[in-house]
This record gives structure tokens, sequence and C-alpha cells, in this order.
């Protein structure tokens, strides 16, 4: 009876222990987590809305400035409770600024999103009207190359996105042109740690102008202006870092490989960095724009300062004429690294480039005005004979003025100078820039450009070294 009473007993304790283990009928049942995924404290937040332009490295031409896609941690909500009480189905595919190839939903374990931008740039070109030959500081005359074509320029598509944690985001760039008979391929892959900073590395521009930080391809005209690209670097692997740098400011710093290694092997790029840093002030969101196309209603301002230090090798054998390091033209259109671009049968193998821009811009009621000031230094020189000269001083600036007569409609002006030791460049035009859709994603313009002595070139642009006379460009773009 004893032995009833204690078996009888440890049953009842037995079974009372097993229900208050049991999980109340309001509560979900307990499962473990996958093993990747991170705690539910741990979950990261859902990320904000993209920003309105994805980045867009143009190669060659400029990726826009990366931006942070996700809201701070700390200013993030709360994660759920329990991971069971997440959704589990992948959105579909749908639009947002781009189109939203995969994305996880909001709160998964395995955050992930990934979008594809495109943009195809229809060009026409006309130099018929320019001079044919033009002779150069040492009186050798050379060929000017002139055009009548139509060219898919550029035709690039973009993968952006983040992977694992909102923060950790990418951009996959595909680029051809038809112009060039080039096709490339780059990106980059960075963290953002919070608004103030983010840290990238991949393939990039040197932020070293206006049009290097991320304001391709919306300039006044079809493209660059001459003195815009005589000045800029080119397109580097590298390291940056980029974000606000307080209420209305914004930065981009950079050290790269060189000032131009776009398409160049690495057994080719010397051990030396070219580093760069941009610093703007944004007022109205006056943004990454050259024209009023928003019609702002208030007054919206952009000033900015850029600075670009380097010691740049010509990246080729001194018994090669033509070197691989071809970024840096001097006024009168030679390659500084050429042979013979200073003095008759002598290479320089060695330059120090020292470059500061200062830029400002304007914007009311379908108006706006730009203009850019350009300072370049070039010394320290280490050639292979004696040279004329010790350095070399450029200055330049770039300008333009549009209005929107209609609601699509814009006709502006623009102009460009650049003074230097062995020439004074100048060109101007007006045109206009007709957007048919109602959408700045869509346009077509063209202009008419009076040239003088255009020292330099590129299979992108209008532009030919020795060009004087009269440039037609139009072109139509389309980007989603």
């Amino acid at each position: 009876m004893r032995r009833s009473a204690v078996a009888l007993a440890l049953l009842c304790s037995a079974l009372s222990a097993r229900a208050g283990a049991q999980p109340s009928p309001d509560a979900p049942p307990a499962s473990p987590p996958p093993p990747d995924a991170p705690a539910a404290a741990q979950i990261p937040p859902p990320p904000v809305q993209p920003l309105g332009t994805p980045n867009r490295p143009e190669v060659p031409g400029l990726a826009e400035a990366p931006k942070s896609e996700v809201a701070h941690p700390s200013d993030a909500p709360a994660a759920p409770a329990s991971p069971a009480a997440q959704p589990t189905a992948w959105q579909l595919p749908h639009w947002d600024k781009g189109f939203v190839l995969v994305s996880a939903p909001p709160g998964s374990s395995m955050p992930f999103r990934l979008r594809l931008n495109h943009v195809s740039q229809f060009k026409y070109t006309n130099s018929l009207a320019t001079n044919k030959t033009y002779t150069d500081h040492m009186g050798v005359e050379h060929d000017v190359q002139r055009r009548n074509d139509i060219q898919l320029t550029r035709d690039v598509f973009y993968f952006s996105g983040y992977a694992f944690d909102p923060r950790l985001d990418f951009n996959i760039l595909v680029f051809t042109s038809s112009a060039t008979l080039v096709a490339t391929a780059a990106g980059y892959v960075g963290f953002v740690f919070d608004k103030w900073f983010a840290l990238r590395a991949g393939y990039f521009s040197l932020p070293s102008a206006r049009s290097m930080t991320g304001t391709y391809p919306w300039f006044h005209g079809t493209d660059r202006s001459m003195s815009t690209n005589y000045f800029r670097p080119g397109f580097t692997q590298g390291i940056w870092a980029n974000n606000e740098a307080g209420p209305g400011f914004n930065y981009l710093a950079m050290i790269g490989n060189s000032l131009n290694t776009l398409d160049i092997k690495s057994v080719n790029i010397d051990n030396r960095f070219a580093a760069a840093a941009t610093i703007w002030y944004d007022r109205a969101d006056f943004g990454p724009y050259w024209n009023d196309y928003e019609h702002h209603d208030e007054v919206a301002l952009r000033i900015g300062t850029s600075g670009t230090v380097a010691r740049e090798d010509r990246l080729s054998d001194l018994s090669t004429a033509a070197p691989e390091n071809n970024a840096t033209f001097i006024s009168d259109g030679q390659f500084l690294f050429q042979t013979g671009s200073l003095a008759p049968g002598v290479t320089i193998a060695l330059s120090d480039h020292y470059l500061r821009a200062i830029d400002g811009g304007i914007k009311y009621g379908g108006f706006a005005f730009n203009v850019e000031f350009y300072m370049r230094w070039l010394n320290n020189f280490k050639a292979d004979g004696p040279l004329p000269i010790t350095s070399m001083f450029d200055w330049g600036f770039d300008s333009s003025i549009g209005y929107f007569f209609l609601r699509s409609l814009e006709i502006f002006g623009r102009s460009s100078l650049i003074h230097g030791p062995f020439a004074t460049p100048i060109e101007g035009s007006i045109g206009f820039t007709w957007y048919p859709f109602g959408t700045r994603q869509v346009w077509i313009n063209a202009e008419a450009v009076a040239i003088k002595d255009c020292p330099y070139a590129g299979g992108y642009y209008m532009y030919s070294v020795g060009q004087t006379g009269f440039v037609v460009p139009a072109q139509f773009l389309v980007r989603f």
C-alpha cells in the first residue's frame, strides 16, 4: 500500500512536470532557427527603400558615388519576437527605381536584394565642318579625325543590391560600346557602417571633379565638356569612403592604383598610388543633375571642391613611343608620356600630378546655372633626356546655363576653356534637351558646337585632337 502510494505520487509529479513544459495554446511552436540564422535579437532591420539613382560606373565615364540604401541600425525598428512569426515568401520581381529581380522579405534570416538598371546611349556625331590638319607646338603637322556616324556609344547593365546583411552592398557592371569595340566588366563591394561612413573596394572613378562623383549621365549637353575631359583623371581599382559629412554635406575620398588603369594589366601597373577627395554642399535637394527638370520652387544650391595628387608612371618601357598611361594630355593635344611630347626624342617616365577643382550651381523654377574651375600642376619630371621646361601649369573652366521654356523642353548654352603653355583651346555651344515621355529617364538632345584647338580626343565623345570648326552632336538616351 505504501509502495502504491509512492508510485502514484511519482506519476502525478511527472504528469504535472510534463504539463508545465507544454507551450500555451496561443504561443508559436518552439523550433530551433536554421544553422546560419542569427538570434532573433540580431536579425537585421528591414532596409529602407533604395535611393533614386543607382550606382552607374560608366567605364569609361563615372560611376555614381554610392550611398547607403539602409537605415542605421540604431534607427531600425525592433526585431521580431520569434523567427517563426517572420514572413517566409520571397518577393516577386517588381519595379523599385530599377527592376528588382530577387528580394528577400523584410526581416528575413537571409537578407538579399538584386536590382537591374540599364543605360543605352545612341549618339550621332558630325565633325565634317572642322579643319583637316593641325600643327603641334613642335611644328609637326597631324591629321584631324573627322566624323559623320551613328554609334551605340554606351550600353551599360548595372546589377546592384546587398547580400547576407543589408549593409553589405555590391555593384556589378557590364559595359559595352560600338564606338570603341570595348566590353568591360567592373564593380565593387562595400559595407555601410552608418550614415556617416561607408567603405568600399573595387573599380571606381577618382573623385577629381564634379562629373566624377556620381553625376553621369546628367550633364548639360550631350556629354562631358572639352575642359572637363582634359583635366579629369580616369578610372582605377582602389578603396574609397563616402557618405554624409553633416547636414547637407557629402564627401568621397579614394586611394587608387593610378589616375587611370582602365584595361591595363596588373603587371604593367607601378607600385605608387593616386589619391583624390571631394566634399560638396547640397541645399534644397540640388541633386546630381545639371538642369532643373524638377522645377525647384525654392533656390537650390551646390558648392563643392576636389583635390587630386599622384606620382604618375608612363606604365610602359621607355623604348615604346606610345605609353599605356594615356590619360594625361597637354594643351596642344599630345600625351604627356609619349616620346617627343616636350622635346624631340625625349620620353618622360615619371611626373607629379596635382589637380584642384572648385564648382558651384544654382537652380530655381526651371532655370539652372553651373560652373567649375580647374587648376593643374605637372612637375618633377623624370626623363631620358633634357627638357626645355621643368613644370607645366594649366587652368580652365566649364560653364553652362539652361532654362525650361516648356515643362519638358530646355534650351541651354555652355562653354569651356583651357589655358596652357602651348595653346588656349575654347568651345561654345547652344542646344536643347527634350524629355518626350514625362520622365527624366528618357531624353533627346542636340547642340551646335564651335570649337578651336581641341586638345582632347576620346571615342565616347565628339572631340578629336586639333579640332577647329563646328561639330554637331545629338543623342537619344534611355535609362531605367
